[in-house]
């Protein structure tokens, strides 16, 4: 029996509503079923493949513009850094090149700490400084430097340098214990010049608690011996390779090139540590280069304080002071002869020792102690032999000498014009003019007894010859007898003045 009521012939009712008749329903079977199923299945997979595809553009499209070395500069926390990578040698090598090491694991690894970096800089958690490491790998990859190691010897800045030494070590331990990384000396320290070397880092590792020109530290390590002359005025040339020839320790004259202890502070440790388990390993100096220089990218001179290798433009000026350290203010005199500007009489004129760049402990070696237990560095004619012929020398020796005998001379024909000029009936204005003159005349012969002719013998032998001259000339304004006062031959610089040679000529 049907559950469709069936409709009353001439239903006037239906009949005036118009409403049609509904078509029977078909009976539902398996066929129908599986044939909407699969329909549903297709528009979903259908829509599924649109996300999926827009979703793959836009990952790479994303991916695409984070790659960018542009992007980088959207924190303001790398401008500076983006501003030096333009105005490098790798502006043309993208940042991701260097900062992802080569392999699609590291660039995923990469992306997912810059997501990491970024979300810190939108949330404001980050740091004042960025931190970022190189490896190795990026450097040598193929393309970019993949033969330095094997290139040998290189010219930097007129030193010879070879890679392979520094980050490859085939036997040995390697230098002060530190597995290098090529950022360990291409490096930027705060805000510099965008991976270059940083000299004071290879100070820092050359020079700190050793001594000069020994090990690592060794002049010839990274320098060749000169071969150019250098004229040092008055006549004087010096060359290098004779003092090499001779043995002569660079640190003769070169001592004080380098300046700085390269230490580091307790204080700086606790910038980034604050753990007391971290700070009981401050001692274990293995340790900390091994975390700091060869696992991390730590600048070394974010914990050691720097070191400076270079000309003292003031050497004179720094060795007095290292004198004066025990000694304050007892050889201005002496300098101020070394460096030809101590008289009033005569103008400056520099001893060429100055213009060799000689310090006062190339010349003071001899240890000394005096009857008060102090240990004084005396200076002989024995490390004069390492610059000056042996002839020249005895000149000095023989002028030296025949000096202090002169000035004995010259003090008591001062004292002699000192009475004379008391018991003269001369007018005030005179009267002063020449007390002034004799108050500089007595000056410079103290000058010349302090400063020691030896530190500048041609200024003290113009200087000796300017004092007579000046006396002889007020003996003849006061009517008094001239001084009687023989002076020593000058000492006179040889025809072919070569340092170290019979015929040199200096001082």
């Amino acid at each position: 029996m049907s559950a469709t009521p069936e409709r009353a012939p001439d239903d006037p009712l239906l009949d005036a509503l118009h409403i049609p008749e509904e078509p029977p329903e078909e009976p539902l079977n398996l066929r129908t079923m599986l044939s909407h199923v699969k329909k549903f299945v297709w528009q979903t997979l259908a829509l599924l493949g649109v996300c999926l595809l827009l979703a793959t553009a836009g990952t790479g499209a994303t991916a695409w513009y984070t790659s960018r070395s542009q992007f980088c500069n959207s924190c303001h926390i790398m401008e500076p850094y983006y501003t030096s990578w333009q105005e490098s040698s790798h502006k043309d090598v993208s940042c991701i090149k260097c900062h992802f090491a080569p392999g699609v694991g590291e660039k995923v690894r990469g992306k997912v700490l810059g997501l990491v970096q970024l979300a810190k800089y939108l949330t404001q958690t980050q740091g004042p400084r960025p931190t970022a490491e190189i490896p190795d790998e990026s450097c040598l990859r193929s393309g970019c430097h993949e033969t330095r190691l094997l290139s040998g010897r290189v010219d930097y800045e007129g030193i010879a340098f070879d890679h392979a030494k520094h980050l490859v070590q085939d036997e040995g331990p390697p230098p002060r214990g530190m597995e290098l990384r090529c950022t360990s000396c291409h490096s930027q320290i705060v805000q510099g010049e965008h991976m270059t070397v940083t000299k004071s880092t290879c100070f820092l590792c050359h020079f700190k608690n050793g001594h000069f020109n020994e090990g690592l530290g060794g002049c010839t390590r990274c320098h060749q011996i000169p071969t150019a002359a250098f004229d040092l005025g008055g006549g004087v040339t010096f060359h290098h390779d004779s003092a090499f020839e001779k043995g002569i320790d660079c640190a003769r004259c070169h001592a004080d090139l380098i300046r700085g202890n390269g230490e580091v502070p307790r204080e700086r440790c606790t910038v980034c540590h604050n753990r007391e388990s971290d700070l009981q390993k401050l001692t274990d100096r293995d340790f900390l280069h091994a975390i700091h220089v060869t696992d991390h990218k730590v600048d070394c001179l974010s914990c050691h304080l720097g070191l400076s290798h270079s000309l003292d433009p003031d050497k004179v000026a720094t060795a007095a002071s290292q004198c004066a350290a025990c000694h304050p203010n007892q050889h201005q005199q002496q300098v101020a002869m070394l460096q030809g500007s101590g008289a009033k009489l005569i103008p400056p004129h520099p001893s060429n020792m100055v213009a060799a760049r000689v310090a006062c402990f190339s010349c003071h070696q001899e240890k000394e102690v005096s009857p008060a237990g102090n240990v004084l560095l005396k200076a002989s004619l024995v490390t004069c032999v390492g610059c000056h012929a042996e002839s020249e020398i005895e000149g000095l020796k023989t002028y030296h000498e025949q000096l202090k005998e002169t000035l004995t001379d010259l003090e008591a024909e001062a004292q002699r014009i000192q009475t004379a000029l008391s018991a003269a009936a001369l007018e005030p204005h005179g009267q002063a003019a020449l007390s002034q003159r004799l108050q500089d005349v007595q000056h410079d012969v103290r000058f010349l007894h302090a400063g020691n002719d030896i530190h500048n013998s041609h200024y003290a032998s113009e200087l000796v010859t300017r004092l007579l001259n000046e006396m002889t000339a007020m003996c003849t304004e006061l009517q008094i007898e001239a001084p009687a006062v023989q002076l020593p031959e000058k000492p006179l610089p040889a025809s072919n003045p070569r340092v170290g040679s019979d015929a040199a000529g200096k001082e």
